[in-house]
């Protein structure tokens, strides 16, 4: 434990270049699922029984330009934050297991983003976190056997970041079932957000052909496919058990997991 502590204060911070990359995703993510209102909520109208249909993420209630940009800071900051979170976890894991870790953005994938999002009228809120990319730490590694980068480390750092907004999530959740508050649910949701669209496995590029690493999932599946199929059966019966039922529970994801998981490994794993 205090080798460990050791490797976190010498070795565990983000660059000003890695700060400045976070920064950039989460404003062009923030603007992304801004962009259009997509996913909406009713809301009474006082002394009417009329009724007002409000975007999930317009916490700033308003049809100015003010009320666009203070909305947009907001979610902008929420974001930043939980992605730090998100990708400081990874980098701690990645360090307690011998490996440096730098986190970059995908140009492409922003782009990407903001087009599916202004076309499919924010009702497919996509953008790509970003992701860690690493190299292992010679003098770390020393006594691991065959001490290279080993495809089952990385599948357990990416898996850290996923499992991360996971646990904010039923954080958070007791603040929203107290208040009904929409700014807690759409903390909820960002984090949802955040845990699905980083476990896409999809390799990242920026020319044709031209393959740099991937997204978290992608780590994930080259570890293991039917554990890969579990995580990602697990978070996607999670994110709907909150959407369409407002069910905060961990035991019925991980059973939704499990039999996907299962039905899988009998279907393709042990042929």
């Amino acid at each position: 434990m205090h080798e460990f502590a050791s490797r976190v204060e010498k070795r565990w911070s983000f660059s000003n270049k890695e700060i400045g990359r976070l920064l950039i995703t989460s404003l062009i993510s923030a603007f992304s699922i801004t962009l259009v209102r997509g996913w909406s909520v009713k809301e009474a109208v006082e002394g009417s029984d009329e009724f007002l249909r409000w975007g999930i993420f317009e916490l700033v209630r308003g049809l100015s330009v003010v009320d666009y940009f203070a909305n947009l800071m907001i979610i902008f900051i929420a974001l930043f934050i939980f992605l730090l979170v998100h990708f400081s976890v990874q980098k701690l894991v990645a360090l307690r297991m011998g490996y440096s870790s730098e986190y970059k953005y995908w140009v492409n994938g922003m782009i990407i983003g903001v087009i599916m999002c202004f076309f499919t009228y924010g009702y497919l809120p996509l953008f790509f976190p970003g992701a860690l990319y690493y190299d292992i730490i010679p003098k770390l590694r020393m006594g691991v056997f065959r001490g290279g980068v080993k495809h089952k480390d990385l599948g357990l750092i990416a898996f850290a970041g996923p499992l991360t907004n996971i646990i904010l999530v039923g954080l958070i959740a007791p603040l929203y079932l107290a208040t009904k508050s929409q700014f807690f649910f759409s903390l909820v949701v960002l984090n949802l957000l955040i845990a699905l669209w980083s476990l896409l496995p999809i390799p990242t590029f920026e020319k044709l052909r031209q393959f740099q690493g991937g997204t978290t999932g992608l780590y994930i599946f080259i570890a293991s496919r039917w554990i890969y199929i579990f995580v990602l059966a697990s978070v996607i019966g999670f994110a709907a058990l909150i959407l369409l039922f407002k069910i905060f529970s961990y035991l019925l994801a991980l059973a939704i997991g499990i039999v996907v998981a299962i039905i899988y490994y009998s279907s393709f794993e042990m042929k």
